[in-house]
């Protein structure tokens, strides 16, 4: 099982590092991949991070599944890169998981991906969502698709995606591992 996160400037910090991190508690292999033609990637905070590998070095088909996190990358960046609906196309035309945060999920939703379906965003960012129904939940799974609304479900995202992943009882045991008690 191997997953990739794509990065490029401006990406939102916590929707991109906290999703990696509890899916790495699970086990879960997962690459930052940058867009950009440099392995380093700065946050919309202004942190860095360094990418595993660059976009253009690597074979999609090695990948079972795509997260996409949001922030100002989303409009500033990746809705006007032309690789993107080609990346998004590619895993969700082959059933496999595709899944977004915040922003990200319009760049899933104007292709269409949602017809008949429910998701959720950040609010304002479904505007050029062709189909679906916009939910106000903080988790949505509908078919081979997760969405999220916004950087304060991003431990709950990548728990889904766990679930979705490897089972209802890895997640449980995930999650004890991340709230512990306190839920």
């Amino acid at each position: 099982m191997k997953g990739l996160i794509l990065i490029t400037n401006n990406f939102e910090d916590v929707e991109a590092i906290a999703t990696v991190d509890v899916l790495r508690r699970a086990k879960i292999d997962i690459d930052y991949v940058s867009i950009n033609d440099e392995l380093e990637a700065h946050t919309q905070s202004n942190l860095y991070i360094k990418c595993d590998k660059l976009l253009k070095d690597i074979n999609l088909g090695s990948y079972d599944f795509l997260v996409i996190p949001g922030g100002k990358a989303v409009m500033s960046e990746l809705k006007n890169r032309k690789e993107i609906p080609s990346i998004i196309n590619h895993f969700a035309s082959s059933g496999k998981l595709v899944a977004s945060i915040c922003a990200a999920p319009y760049l899933v939703g104007r292709m269409g991906f949602f017809e008949k379906g429910k998701y959720t965003c950040f609010p304002g960012c479904n505007e050029g969502v062709t189909e679906g129904k916009r939910v106000d939940k903080g988790v949505v799974r509908f078919n081979n698709f997760i969405t999220a609304k916004s950087m304060a479900y991003s431990i709950d995202f990548a728990l889904e995606i766990i679930e979705y992943l490897l089972g209802k009882a890895i997640r449980n045991q995930i999650d004890l591992s991340v709230y512990g008690d306190i839920r």
